[in-house]
């Protein structure tokens, strides 16, 4: 019951912490971390282990991303720290098993609902308190100046992190409203209509490209599978409504057309990505280590933005850098086996989607913020 109750306790904590404060979200990993190593060892002694598909995937791909790192440790300056930040992915993969015993033995609808009921709540407050820093440039709750002056960034201290996050969020909401009475859910409907339209406004003003595409890509696919017309409607409803805002506004048309270099300068990281793996194609540079090399690559092959260093701003190219061949694979696996472990479930299916769409724009799947929701999805369902 104790190890149940930490569980718990973690998956509050990642309620109330995913978009309002990275520090308190690491808080759930302490709480995590043992009841995970309890129940993934309990499986294995009793003979009970067994994991899907995309748990194994997951389970590659961190190997791979240690062998990199150990492949090129004379290169790095910190390699130990570069292997330390798989936990992420360790401790999911843990998680697993303790969510599991979790639904089955402890989380009662009243307490599932509880869980909710925080994220809802701390999101929709963090946007708000955004949304009032981007109109008045005084953030209420960070107690000081918006970090950005034309874009909402909830309380992140980086736009493009907010943007892509509450993308994510979005697509989860949206599938909460329309599968409320499936799901069974006491939560009141207008309070998450409201949520969703505060939320909602900050999406669209964080300006976030990739994270508008992944809403916007993801959300036909919550019918995909049981209603094949429903589908197909808002897939063009969503192109119509993209093509439009891009044709009658200006403000759209230049986000896409004309932010200061900022599609040329994602081409420059793709084709340095693609140099990396070219250089070193079976374990790349080494997990998180392609963008500390990202000048010195862009210099050595004339590619332009050399001012500029960063990761590929693409979850897959930025494995192909930093991981190889080797890690380019085994993430498209555990993308490709995370959507067939979903397809059945219409909510998580258009979860996985988004998350598929809006990281071929930015490194998603490096982001501590947005892995805190990315990978608790993944454990607890």
């Amino acid at each position: 019951m104790m190890l149940q109750k930490m569980t718990y306790a973690g998956l509050i904590v990642l309620a109330l912490g995913t978009f309002t404060s990275v520090s308190f979200s690491a808080l759930s990993h302490i709480l995590l971390i043992i009841p995970g190593i309890f129940f993934f060892y309990r499986a294995i002694r009793a003979g009970s282990f067994k994991a899907p598909l995309h748990w194994w995937a997951l389970a590659l791909l961190t190997v791979v991303c240690w062998l990199s790192v150990l492949s090129n440790w004379s290169i790095i300056e910190s390699p130990m720290k570069n292997i330390l930040k798989t936990k992420y992915f360790i401790i999911a993969l843990l998680s697993y098993f303790s969510f599991k015993d979790l639904k089955e033995s402890f989380l009662t609808e009243s307490r599932r609902e509880l869980l909710l009921k925080l994220l809802l709540i701390s999101t929709t407050i963090a946007t708000l308190s955004g949304l009032i820093g981007l109109w008045s440039g005084f953030n209420p709750l960070k107690f000081k100046q918006a970090c950005h002056e034309t874009r909402a960034c909830g309380l992140y201290g980086m736009y493009m992190t907010y943007g892509y996050g509450i993308s994510l969020f979005m697509v989860l909401l949206t599938g909460i409203i329309v599968y409320k009475k499936r799901l069974a859910l006491k939560i009141h409907q207008n309070w998450l209509y409201l949520s969703w339209s505060i939320n909602f406004v900050g999406l669209i003003f964080s300006f976030a490209r990739g994270g508008w595409l992944g809403f916007l890509g993801a959300v036909p696919f919550l019918f995909f599978k049981s209603h094949k017309k429903g589908f197909l409607i808002l897939s063009g409803s969503s192109l119509l409504l993209l093509g439009g805002a891009f044709i009658a506004s200006d403000k759209v048309h230049d986000i896409f057309t004309k932010r200061q270099g900022s599609n040329q300068q994602r081409l420059d990281f793709f084709k340095a990505a693609y140099k990396a793996f070219e250089e070193k194609p079976v374990l790349g540079y080494g997990y998180k280590n392609f963008e500390v090399n990202s000048k010195k690559i862009k210099k050595r092959y004339d590619i332009g933005s050399q001012y500029f260093g960063g990761h590929a701003h693409n979850n897959a190219l930025e494995h192909l850098a930093s991981t190889g061949g080797l890690g380019f694979i085994a993430f498209l696996f555990f993308i490709s086996s995370w959507l067939w472990h979903c397809y059945r479930e219409p909510i998580l299916f258009a979860f996985v989607i988004s998350f598929s769409i809006s990281g071929l724009f930015q490194y998603t799947f490096g982001d501590g913020e947005n892995l805190f929701l990315i990978l608790g999805i993944f454990s607890l369902f």
